[in-house]
């Protein structure tokens, strides 16, 4: 668990399920992320088997003084390269929340792991998050063309990254 402030970034846990199967709508997702739609059934049962915590995949639910407000998507790909995601709730946004959650994991993640290379995509236009990423030290680096299926169709996104020095 980590925590700064009231903001606290945690395991999932069981009764967790019924926030997933809510935020699994387009509208909770917002303009620019995919949604896909796995039923409270299937939500459970990948809790009870791994806590949606692999040692290569985690999801860690957010929240602001014990509500829940986002998921962070952990990616381990290989040594040293970690992709983050982030979703917040529509009422979280655009209040900061978004970048002490991104530096938090960032800072955790360079402490903790062997980590080099942290990577995070946007839909190009997603200002409100390239603003943030850039804002927690992220570097755009190119255009991910046809890279996200949202909203019924494909769209190019930038990628970003933050290299440990």
């Amino acid at each position: 668990m980590l925590q700064q402030g009231n903001v606290r970034i945690r395991p999932l846990k069981e009764e967790d399920i019924a926030i997933l199967a809510d935020w699994q709508t387009a509208e909770f997702r917002g303009l620019f992320q995919e949604c896909q739609i796995e039923s409270p059934i299937n939500l459970r049962k990948r809790l009870e088997e791994d806590g949606f915590c692999t040692s290569s995949f985690q999801i860690l639910m957010v929240e602001n003084e014990g509500t829940a407000m986002g998921l962070v998507y952990l990616n381990f790909v290989r040594e040293g390269l970690v992709r983050i995601g982030l979703v917040m709730d529509k009422a979280a946004r655009g209040k900061r929340f978004g970048s002490t959650v991104l530096m938090m994991c960032r800072e955790y993640l360079c402490e903790n792991y062997p980590v080099v290379r942290i990577e995070a995509d946007t839909d190009v236009e997603n200002i409100a998050a390239q603003k943030m990423l850039e804002h927690c030290g992220f570097c755009a680096e190119g255009i991910l063309r046809k890279y996200r299926f949202h909203h019924g169709a494909y769209h190019d996104s930038y990628l970003y990254s933050y290299v440990k020095d």
